[in-house]
């Protein structure tokens, strides 16, 4: 890598934002603290946001440098937001007392209008709303992990391997979410 690269850790470090750097031994994210055309000091901080410590990256073995793309801005967030994200998730009220299922489950999602994550038995695990139920299926409207909306999908519901309610990636999502949406008047 050359001049583009060094010219993206500057900004990067004038800017005090976080960068991506992508090498044989894996993506390594952080704040640049110092660099020459050899290498790069990073403030090293995990895919939560979190800081973990000081690392040497040689450039001579980074295929590829990223700045500002919706990964590091989501990565940026979480560190900026980490009582929400990290927060104590939240269970669903109102299901201790009856038989759980998974039905029960996007049932009071439904009535409280909580974005949950859906592991499918298939591949195409997903974010959403409840927008309707009925005995076998499930119509959500699905949000990207960036909070951006993505449409609706009908799920059947023996395909729910398990409903998760309020971790980090939902959070994380609805707090964007309630950031694109202006509030309207009461």
């Amino acid at each position: 890598m050359g001049a583009l690269l060094l010219d993206m850790l500057q900004r990067a470090q004038r800017n005090r934002r976080v960068v991506a750097l992508q090498t044989s031994g894996g993506m390594f994210l952080g704040y640049v603290l110092s660099h020459n055309p050899d290498l790069v000091v990073l403030r090293t901080i995990t895919r939560q946001g979190l800081l973990t410590g000081v690392r040497t990256i040689s450039l001579h073995t980074v295929s590829q440098g990223h700045f500002d793309d919706r990964y590091v801005r989501l990565i940026e967030f979480k560190e900026h937001n980490p009582e929400v994200v990290y927060g104590l998730p939240a269970a669903p009220d109102g299901l201790e007392n009856q038989y759980l299922s998974i039905a029960a489950l996007l049932q009071r999602a439904q009535e409280v209008r909580q974005l949950i994550f859906l592991d499918m038995l298939t591949d195409n695990d997903l974010y959403g709303y409840v927008e309707r139920l009925t005995e076998d299926e499930l119509l959500l409207a699905i949000y990207t992990q960036y909070g951006e909306p993505d449409g609706h999908t009908v799920v059947d519901l023996e395909n729910v391997r398990s409903v998760i309610w309020s971790d980090e990636d939902t959070r994380t999502i609805e707090l964007l979410i309630r950031q694109r949406t202006p509030e309207t008047p009461d």
